[in-house]
């Protein structure tokens, strides 16, 4: 039996993912530990594991992050990424405080920051990455350049980021009381390897760590979410296009679901529509349009010729698993990197912008349902995923020496 302790942000879609593997170890005869915040206390404890919750100044309420977050609200674009940076370092200390006791092996949120201090120690248990994000150090990251608009955004970032990322690497070095000798944001770099919950052929070529690829692990079926009235009209008379701006970035709709309501509204698709927890504008949507909360992801992703996201990896992959294609719409926190790298593999149409007319999202929409090659290659990712390891076998690998 081997002690695991579990790092893992309170927010949905690092919880997601990180549930299954806590379920396996525990149904292995595993000890577990989960370090988390207080509104995921229940999830983890109904799963068996011993609950740590994160003292206040570490934890935060996902739905109302500017209420929780002192310092965040009114914040935008690269000033919002910035603080967002340094709040994470800030919090290494608090998250420290409750990481106490022998373990084995710890899985550790990327974004969890307390990690930058373990993969430091001498002696220290085997440290993995949770890969629920796109894998990105080194900072600047991006694809191998080819053309000179590859080499001049790949310059703009070398030339932004010591500006987004100075304060926290301040903040870090303040921390440990030296040079961490690394971008705090690299430290996945120095782990025993990142459990990365995707295939090979959607992230870059990477050197560093190495790269487990597990595929993704979220379950989301109909138990989780009850099915709507409506879902016998999924019967596959009309291609079903998905739409969805994720879990948490649900307070302006307009600017993806509405405009792909628009965009869609006069074409033969079957329109499905997720709001977690938004609202919608009032008014007769167009009769090719189904709406609901949330939909058990299991049950409607089969079903579905594309989906239309703002790109979180989490809901990207989930569809990537059942040979789903995609456009993605998405600029905030890693969503402009997923988006470049569904370009990148393939696997359909990533822009990345915080919006889209409908206009555009009409064209983009039509090309994914039009050219076989979108759907071709998001079934060559799915096929990739299918051969991956079992749940088992992940178990394994976490508890392996």
């Amino acid at each position: 039996m081997s002690r695991v302790l579990v790092c893992v942000q309170p927010a949905r879609g690092h919880v997601g993912p990180t549930k299954p593997i806590v379920a396996a170890l525990r149904a292995a005869g595993h000890e577990v530990a989960v370090v988390t915040g207080a509104r995921y206390r229940k999830t983890f404890e109904q799963l068996g594991a011993e609950v740590r919750v994160l003292p206040p100044e570490a934890d935060f309420d996902e739905t109302d992050l500017d209420g929780s977050i002192p310092g965040r609200a009114g914040l935008h674009g690269l000033k919002l990424a910035r603080f967002e940076l340094t709040h994470f370092v800030r919090a290494m200390p608090a998250q420290l405080s409750v990481m106490d006791g022998e373990v084995d092996v710890v899985l550790c949120d990327p974004l969890f920051m307390a990690g930058l201090t373990l993969v430091r120690r001498e002696h220290r248990p085997r440290v993995l990455v949770l890969g629920f994000l796109p894998f990105m150090p080194p900072v600047p990251t991006g694809p191998p350049p080819k053309t000179p608009a590859d080499r001049l955004r790949g310059a703009v970032l070398k030339t932004l980021a010591p500006w987004v990322l100075g304060p926290a690497q301040q903040r870090a070095r303040d921390l440990l009381g030296e040079d961490p000798g690394m971008l705090f944001t690299d430290w996945p770099l120095r782990s025993d390897g990142v459990l990365q919950m995707t295939c090979p052929s959607f992230e870059y070529p990477r050197a560093g760590a190495p790269l487990h690829f597990i595929g993704p692990t979220t379950v989301s079926g109909a138990g989780e979410h009850p099915l709507p009235p409506w879902w016998d009209d999924l019967d596959g008379s009309r291609p079903v296009v998905h739409v969805t701006q994720g879990t948490v970035a649900n307070d302006d709709l307009g600017r993806l679901v509405e405009p792909a309501i628009a965009a869609l509204a006069d074409e033969n698709v079957l329109v499905v529509a997720t709001t977690c927890g938004g609202r919608l504008r009032p008014g007769p949507l167009p009769g090719n349009v189904r709406v609901a909360d949330f939909l058990p992801y299991d049950e409607l992703l089969p079903r579905c010729a594309a989906m239309v996201t703002n790109g979180g990896y989490g809901g990207v992959n989930h569809a990537l698993r059942y040979g789903v294609p995609l456009v993605v719409v998405g600029a905030s926190e890693d969503k402009r990197e997923v988006a470049a790298r569904v370009t990148w593999s393939g696997a359909g149409i990533g822009r990345a912008r915080g919006s889209a007319a409908p206009r555009a999202l009409r064209r983009d929409v039509l090309a994914v349902l039009a050219e076989p090659r979108y759907r071709d290659r998001a079934r060559e990712l799915a096929a990739e995923m299918a051969a991956g390891p079992s749940m088992d076998e992940v178990v394994k690998l976490i508890t392996a020496g």
